[in-house]
C-alpha cells in the first residue's frame, strides 16, 4: 500500500514519527507530505534528524496568514495527491495543516484517516483548532480516535460507526520510545546547571486563544514573573516571544533569574529531559496535556476548557485558567503539598500503552480496498 503521512508542526512531527516509522518497518510505501506550517529550523529541520525521520518527499512551504497558507495547501497539495495516488492520506489532530490537507485529500478523491479524530470541547475554544478538527472529521474516511470519549463525540455528530476506532494516542508511543532515550542521551540537564534541581517546572504557552487576548496574557506573564520561589524552564515559541514583545514582557522575561527563557528545543529528547526532571508542567498545550499522563508528570492547564478532559478527570491534569492568582495559587500547591503531587502522578493514563500506530497500520491494512465512503443503501 502506498500511505502518504501529511503534517506540518512541531508536535504533529513528534505524533506522526511513530506511525512512519511502522509503515516503513513492514514495507510499506511510504510518503511524507510537509506542509510547512512550522519552518524555523527549530521546529522543523532539526526536529525530523531528532526522531530520525526521513525528510518529506514533498515539503509545501506554505507561509502568511491562515487563509494564505491553506490556498497553497489546497493547491499543492490536490496537484501531489493526483500525482501519487497513495491509499490513505493520514493527517493528524486539529492543526490549519490537518484542515486544509484533509479537504485537499477529501477532493481529489483521496481517502482520509483522521489520527485524533473527535476532540471535542462543546465551545469556541481551543481556537482556531476546534474548527480545525471538525472540518478534518467531515473530510475522513477512517477516524482513529484516542478514546472512547472521543468516539462518543464522533457518533453524535452521525460519522459511521463501523468506521471509529479507539486506538489511544500516538503521543504516548512516541513519549515512551524516547523517554529512556532522553535520560540517557540529553545533556540539556547538564547545560543550563538543572541537574538535581528540587523546584523545577517546565512551562510552555502558546495557544491562539491565550495569544490573542491581553488580558490573559497578561496573567500568564505575571503568574510567571511571580514564581520567583521555583526554577521555571520557559520553552518559548515564536507566537509566544512576539507576545512578550507585543505587551511589554519581553525584557522582564528574560532578564528574570528565576526564569531559563529559551526558544523551543528542537530536540523532543532534550525537552523530555527538561519535564522528566521537573516536578510540574504548566502550559496551554494539547500535547503536553498527554504526555504528562504518560510520564506521570503533575499537569496544570492554563486554559478555562480542555479537549482533553480526560486527563482532568482521572486527576492528572486541572485547568486553571489564565488569571495570575489562580495560576500562582494552584502552582504554590502541587509544588509544596507532596500528597496531592503524588495523587496526580499516580493518576491512570486515559490515552494508551504505547502501541497507538500498530492498531492504525493494521486498520489501514484491514480496509485495504474498502476505505471510500459512498452509500451502498438508502439512508
Amino acid at each position: 500500500m502506498k500511505i502518504m503521512h501529511a503534517f506540518g508542526t512541531r508536535a504533529c512531527s513528534i505524533k506522526m514519527a511513530p506511525l512512519v516509522r511502522e509503515s516503513l518497518k513492514r514495507g510499506h510505501e511510504t510518503k511524507i507530505l510537509y506542509s510547512g506550517q512550522h519552518y524555523s529550523p527549530n521546529l522543523y529541520e532539526e526536529v525530523f534528524d531528532d526522531l530520525e525521520l526521513p525528510r518529506p518527499d514533498y515539503d509545501i512551504g506554505a507561509r502568511g496568514t491562515a487563509t494564505e497558507m491553506g490556498a497553497k495547501m489546497l493547491v499543492e497539495a490536490e496537484r501531489i495527491l493526483k500525482k501519487e495516488k497513495p491509499d490513505i492520506l493520514l493527517t493528524h489532530g486539529d492543526t490549519f495543516t490537518a484542515m486544509f490537507l484533509s479537504l485537499a485529500g477529501a477532493l481529489a478523491l483521496v481517502p482520509v484517516g483522521h489520527v485524533e479524530a473527535g476532540l471535542r470541547t462543546n465551545s469556541w475554544e481551543p481556537y482556531p483548532e476546534q474548527i480545525c478538527t471538525r472540518a478534518n472529521d467531515a473530510c475522513s474516511a477512517l477516524f482513529f480516535a484516542a478514546t472512547e470519549k472521543n468516539r462518543r463525540a464522533l457518533l453524535s455528530e452521525g460519522a459511521p460507526a463501523d468506521r471509529i476506532f479507539v486506538v489511544g494516542n500516538t503521543v504516548v508511543d512516541a513519549a515512551l520510545q524516547h523517554a529512556e532515550l532522553a535520560r540517557k542521551k540529553s545533556t540539556i540537564l547538564e547545560q543550563f546547571r538543572l541537574k538535581g534541581e528540587k523546584k523545577l517546572i517546565f512551562w510552555s504557552v502558546h495557544r491562539k486563544e491565550n495569544m490573542l487576548h491581553e488580558e490573559r496574557m497578561r496573567g500568564i506573564f505575571e503568574s510567571l514573573l511571580a514564581l520567583e520561589d521555583y526554577k521555571v524552564f520557559c520553552s518559548v515559541l515564536p507566537s509566544t516571544q512576539q507576545a512578550a514583545e507585543r505587551y511589554g514582557y519581553a525584557e522582564r522575561l528574560a532578564k528574570a533569574k528565576h526564569l531559563i527563557w529559551v526558544p523551543c528545543l528542537p530536540k523532543y529528547t532534550d525537552a523530555l529531559r527538561i519535564m522528566l526532571e521537573s516536578k510540574l508542567v504548566l502550559t496551554d498545550s494539547g500535547g503536553l496535556q498527554e504526555e504528562c499522563c504518560s510520564l506521570k508528570i503533575p499537569c496544570l492547564t492554563i486554559r478555562y476548557v480542555t479537549d482533553r478532559p480526560e486527563s482532568v478527570e482521572v486527576g492528572a491534569n486541572r485547568c486553571v485558567g489564565t488569571e495570575k492568582a489562580s495560576i500562582v495559587d494552584w502552582t504554590r500547591k502541587v509544588m509544596e503539598d507532596g500528597k496531592l503531587a503524588a495523587k496526580m502522578r499516580a493518576a491512570p493514563n486515559p490515552y494508551g500503552d504505547g502501541k497507538s500506530a500498530g492498531r492504525i497500520i493494521d486498520l489501514i491494512e484491514k480496509f485495504e480496498g474498502k476505505m471510500e465512503r459512498w452509500e451502498n443503501k438508502i439512508v
